[in-house]
């Protein structure tokens, strides 16, 4: 969960598996005096293969034919409990798992809020966010990705690592919370807007404050934790959202729910992460200075990256109404939904890929070249079915009112394979320790969106009085100058020819679907959904889209998603066990049986 939940926009967003190898921290790190709060674990650990024991007893194993087995850590630091490996296969299935549900609670707000609230009050709430996710960039430093990197690489050092980082973010609260109260006054907020930012902001402060407890479990391969803060974000932020907007409250109310959402967000996971390691609290000058100097690459491409996602919003609240506002915040909240695929893949395999660097850069390309295909073989379909249903699905989601938005949203999904590829291309060069190289990139972007947001917004709201469309065709044109950029950089050395042609039978896969559901239009758009998917699946084997450790990894998945459905069934699982238990008694009754002989 980001801040950007407030509007339904994914964020970072996210990253995956690697081996989490513990080694014995280096107690003689100097210390402040006095500073010696600590986040202790609920129980201590009394013997260190006694405690991988019961780590791996309470994970199980990773299941699945031809799955990796889970492999305890290594002798480890005090602070850090040893944590069992994952496989790629299990980690994208618990983060699956969860978009699935976050999905379903996004669509019941999405039919019922924004409705409720209008294009006006949507208006607000969108350019709240869009504020303070760009002034929160001063408080999270971007630290996120170094933490992951470097936790992956020395997991003892996670409980300073993190606990420094929630320092170093309270303390610069004060400033973050003056950024926002000078552009208040800079921009002439009435009393309304002003509250729901501010409201907005403190949403921001207690997300950065759990993102560093969010990048351990990221590092240590916890993914389910990140699924269940995605889940009870989208239960919480539904529920209470709808509740809200049906009795009366617009968006002051709604946006003080969200401050509530994530405190309770940052409670669940200061007590998650004690089953795995202290969040050690104790930091120096010393220690705060190296952390901001190593993350600081880090820090300088959040920042090009965060103002170059919401600038558009900014700069479209200034030219224009909280109207357009609104028909931009709604197709961008649909539009980010698809961002899924990327976020999973990415969360899922950068520990993966900074491993493979170890070894490695000829390593870190070929690993690096199956979840850049995935990325790219899901995005062709999904871009074409966003653009052909964009028109009926924001008059059934959002109403005749919002009859502008699709439009933009058919702009924006035209630009969805471009920014799987970005996305993914940039965790390769985290990995690869070259993140100053995608700052460069992201600094050209931010200088160049703004210009184009800048010409395109005033042409597009005085020709068709839609200013928004103007925002998503600037978007659409900057990804494709940063992916050339990409590219050159990095792409080319893990795309190869044979990629090249896979992609290209994936792009005449696209177009056959796009041309059967232009042909169906007449049936509806249903029908004319479901024809291009059929077509796009029926081509996918006769094609050869899909390579055999897809098709393994996709039979690892269903099956794992049947085992936890079958659990959920009390009944089954109750008769399982039992069963299990006839079967070993049977068993243990025969061997006892001297009659039996020796087995």
């Amino acid at each position: 969960m980001t801040s950007d939940d407030l509007t339904g926009r994914a964020a970072d967003p996210e990253e995956v598996a690697a081996a989490i190898t513990s080694r014995r921290a280096d107690d003689a790190v100097a210390t402040s005096p006095g500073q010696l709060l600590t986040l202790a674990p609920t129980e201590s650990i009394p013997d260190e293969q006694d405690a991988e024991q019961r780590i791996l007893r309470a994970v199980g194993p990773s299941g699945g034919a031809g799955a990796e087995t889970d492999t305890p850590a290594q002798p480890h630091s005090d602070d850090v409990t040893p944590v069992a490996r994952k496989n790629v296969t299990f980690n994208v299935s618990w983060l699956a798992g969860s978009q699935v549900v976050t999905w379903s609670l996004t669509l019941v707000w999405t039919v019922i809020v924004p409705r409720v609230l209008g294009p006006s009050g949507m208006g607000e709430i969108v350019t709240a966010t869009s504020v303070a996710s760009i002034l929160g960039v001063l408080l999270g430093l971007g630290t996120k990705p170094y933490l992951v990197r470097e936790i992956v690489v020395a997991p003892e050092r996670a409980p300073r690592l993190v606990g420094s980082t929630i320092v170093l973010r309270i303390c610069l609260v004060p400033v973050f919370v003056a950024a926002v109260v000078v552009y208040t006054r800079m921009a002439h907020f009435g009393s309304n807007e002003a509250w729901v930012l501010y409201l907005a902001t403190g949403t921001t402060v207690l997300f950065l404050l759990a993102e560093p407890i969010q990048a351990a479990f990221q590092s240590f391969e916890r993914m389910e934790y990140l699924a269940y803060s995605s889940v009870v974000t989208s239960t919480l932020q539904t529920s209470l959202g709808v509740i809200l907007a049906l009795i009366g409250f617009r968006a002051v109310g709604l946006s003080a729910a969200m401050v509530f959402v994530m405190a309770a967000v940052l409670l669940l996971n200061v007590l998650w992460a004690r089953r795995y390691f202290r969040i050690d609290l104790r930091t120096s000058v010393h220690q705060v200075r190296s952390l901001v100097t190593e993350s600081f690459a880090y820090w300088s491409f959040a920042l090009f990256s965060v103002i170059y996602v919401w600038i558009d919003t900014v700069i479209l609240s200034l030219m224009t109404d909280s109207k357009v506002v609104g028909w931009y915040g709604v197709s961008t909240r649909l539009f980010t939904t698809l961002m899924f695929v990327p976020v999973i893949l990415s969360t899922a395999w950068l520990p993966r890929l900074v491993t493979a660097f170890q070894e490695s850069p000829r390593q870190l390309h070929e690993t690096a070249r199956r979840p850049i295909e995935i990325v790219l073989l899901l995005g062709l379909p999904i871009c074409v079915l966003t653009a052909m249903t964009a028109a009926p699905a924001i008059h059934i989601l959002f109403g005749p009112g919002y009859a502008e938005a699709a439009p933009v949203l058919t702009v924006l999904a035209l630009g969805v394979p471009l920014i799987y590829l970005s996305i993914m291309l940039n965790q390769v060069v985290i990995a690869a320790k070259r993140q100053s190289t995608w700052t460069w990139i992201m600094a050209g972007a931010t200088v160049v969106n703004p210009l184009l947001n800048i010409a395109l917004i005033p042409l597009f709201q005085s020709h068709f009085g839609n200013g928004a469309i103007g925002a998503a065709v600037a978007l659409g044109l900057t990804e494709l100058l940063i992916v050339f950029v990409g590219f050159v950089v990095v792409g080319r050395k893990v795309l190869t020819g044979a990629t090249t042609f896979r992609l290209l039978r994936a792009a005449m896969a696209g177009g056959a679907m796009w041309a059967v559901m232009y042909a169906t239009r007449p049936f509806g758009f249903v029908a004319s959904a479901l024809a291009g998917v059929l077509v796009f699946g029926a081509l996918v084997p006769i094609l050869r889209l899909a390579s055999p450790e897809d098709w393994t990894a996709l039979r690892q998945g269903v099956v794992r998603a049947l085992d936890r459905g079958r659990r959920l069934v009390p009944g089954r699982h109750r008769a399982r066990e039992e069963a299990t238990t006839a079967a070993e008694g049977v068993t243990m009754s025969e061997n006892a049986d001297p009659r039996n002989g020796p087995r």
